[in-house]
């Protein structure tokens, strides 16, 4: 094998290996209450890693579940597996400052790590991207969707994408990822912590360990019945 040849097989290997030492390095939030468990089941159960079909896989459940943070740990942990990733975080968010032109922008400059991309209007921007990645093995995570538009303007059908992609949503609305012709296989629902990873949540924020004091448990104990299970409102419980 020539050195010209063998250059695309060591870049692999090198990207591999980097992706997999982020990925046990990762220092964002690894350690929350129940994200492991959670984190493995998607892999495991709806992403099919080595799988050569396209696949949207829909993330979903109230605010304050926790949703974004497991879409990045996701990414963090899988990233390794495709030729580009990105990350687009806060889509409902910022699709009401800036046109939705800025969030392509910003996908196809993560993808192709390009600076110098020019998008003239929405429709030319969806052409762009069904062009530009429908040959790529792309992971794409867009956290926090709430109108149908903005998946539209961003991953309209899966043959926009190469084959062995991966397209991620995060969203509080589960007819919208229906609506967008996901099945209930793709379809993933973060529940509310049980009360034994809400109780070691709590104590964590409030205690620094595991299991509250004896003396505070019936307090421990009133705090995670009124935050229902809710990852964030323990949390903001546990601050203050």
């Amino acid at each position: 094998m020539s050195m010209k040849s063998e250059s695309p097989v060591i870049e692999e290997i090198v990207r591999k290996i980097f992706g997999q030492l982020n990925s046990i390095y990762s220092n964002v939030h690894e350690d929350c209450v129940g994200l492991d468990s959670r984190v493995t089941e998607i892999k495991n159960s709806y992403l099919g890693i080595g799988l050569e079909d396209v696949r949207f896989i829909g993330i979903w459940g109230m605010g304050g579940m926790g949703k974004t943070t497991l879409a990045r740990v996701l990414h963090q942990r899988i990233h390794y597996h495709f030729d580009a990733s990105t990350f687009i975080g806060n889509v409902r968010e910022e699709s009401c400052k800036n046109d939705l032109t800025s969030l392509q922008k910003q996908l196809l400059d993560d993808i192709l790590i390009e600076s110098n991309i020019r998008i003239q209007d929405i429709w030319s921007g969806m052409n762009m991207i069904k062009d530009r990645l429908r040959k790529k093995k792309v992971l794409i995570i867009l956290d926090d969707v709430d109108q149908p538009e903005q998946l539209e303007a961003l991953a309209g059908k899966r043959d926009w994408f190469g084959l062995g992609s991966r397209i991620i949503i995060t969203t509080r609305d589960q007819r919208l990822l229906v609506t967008h012709d996901m099945t209930e296989a793709e379809i993933y629902e973060v529940n509310k912590l049980d009360n034994v990873e809400a109780l070691k949540l709590f104590s964590r924020e409030v205690f620094k360990k595991d299991y509250p004091p004896e003396d505070f448990k019936e307090l421990s104990t009133n705090a995670i019945h009124y935050a229902g299970g809710l990852p964030l409102a323990l949390k903001v419980l546990g601050i203050r």
